[in-house]
C-alpha cells in the first residue's frame, strides 16, 4: 500500500471512529472536539491525517470547523444526513438500535411504494419488459444468493430509474445499502416461501398494465413480509 492510500485509510478510519462518538453523544451537541493535535496524538497520526478526517466530517453536517475558535458539534438531527445511517443502525458495541432500525423498516415501505406508483406510471415499454425478465430470473429456484443479490438489485435500480425522480432514486440507493448489510448478517433469503415469488410476479404485471392501485397492495405485503423477516433475525419483535 502506497503513502497516499495509506493516509487515506487511517483518516477514514479516524472520521469513522469520531462520527462514532458523535452519534453515541460522546462528544454531544455545540460541545467542542479536541484540537488537532490532542486528536493526533490519541490516535497516532500526522495531524494533517486528523485534519483530513475533521473535513470530512464537517461536510457531512456533523460539526462547524471555526478557524481559531475550535471544532463544535451540530445539532446531529437537524444537519446530519443519509450518509449517517449505517451509524444510526448500531450501537458501538455492535448490537442493534432497534427504535432507528425500526424507524428505517417504516421509511423504507413508504419510500419503496410512492417510487413504485411513480414507476407503475411513468416507466417506457423497454423497461416494463426488463423487469418482466428480471424477475422471473429472480423467482426461478436453485440459484445461490449471490447471483440473486445481483438480479434484485439490478430489477429494483430498475424499478427506481423507471420512477422519473432521481431524488427517490437516490434515496433508494442509499436505503438499499442498509438492506443488503442486513441481509448478509442475517442470511436472510431474498425469496422466501411460494407465497412471495408470486407476489413479486403479480407485482410486475401490475407494472407492466400501469395498475397503480395494484401495484401498490401488492407492493405493501411484498415489503411487509421482508420486513418482518428482518425484525424477527434482528430480534426487534422481542425487544418491543
Amino acid at each position: 500500500m502506497n503513502h497516499k492510500s495509506l493516509t487515506t485509510t487511517r483518516s477514514m478510519d479516524i472520521t469513522e471512529r469520531l462520527t462514532r462518538r458523535i452519534v453515541d453523544g460522546v462528544y454531544p451537541e455545540g460541545s467542542k472536539l479536541p484540537t488537532e493535535r490532542a486528536l493526533a496524538e490519541e490516535f497516532e497520526v500526522a495531524r494533517h491525517v486528523v485534519r483530513e478526517a475533521l473535513k470530512r466530517i464537517e461536510a457531512i453536517g456533523l460539526v462547524r470547523i471555526r478557524q481559531g475558535s475550535g471544532i463544535y458539534v451540530q445539532r446531529l438531527h437537524f444537519f446530519a444526513g443519509l450518509e449517517i445511517f449505517d451509524l444510526l443502525l448500531t450501537h458501538e458495541d455492535g448490537s442493534f438500535n432497534f427504535p432507528f432500525l425500526r424507524d428505517v423498516l417504516e421509511f423504507r415501505g413508504n419510500l419503496i411504494r410512492t417510487i413504485v406508483r411513480l414507476a407503475v406510471e411513468n416507466h417506457t415499454d423497454a423497461e416494463a419488459e426488463r423487469a418482466e425478465v428480471l424477475a422471473r430470473r429472480l423467482t426461478t429456484p436453485g440459484q445461490d444468493n449471490e447471483r440473486r443479490e445481483a438480479v434484485s438489485a439490478e430489477l429494483f435500480e430498475l424499478i427506481a430509474h423507471s420512477s422519473q425522480n432521481q431524488v427517490y432514486a437516490l434515496l433508494y440507493n442509499s436505503v438499499a445499502r442498509i438492506f443488503i448489510k442486513l441481509r448478509r448478517m442475517f442470511d436472510i433469503p431474498l425469496m422466501g416461501p411460494d407465497e412471495s415469488r408470486q407476489v413479486l410476479l403479480a407485482l410486475m404485471a401490475a407494472y407492466k398494465n400501469r395498475d397503480t392501485e395494484g401495484a401498490d397492495l401488492l407492493m405493501q405485503g411484498y415489503v411487509a413480509a421482508l420486513d418482518a423477516s428482518i425484525r424477527n433475525m434482528a430480534g426487534v419483535a422481542a425487544a418491543e
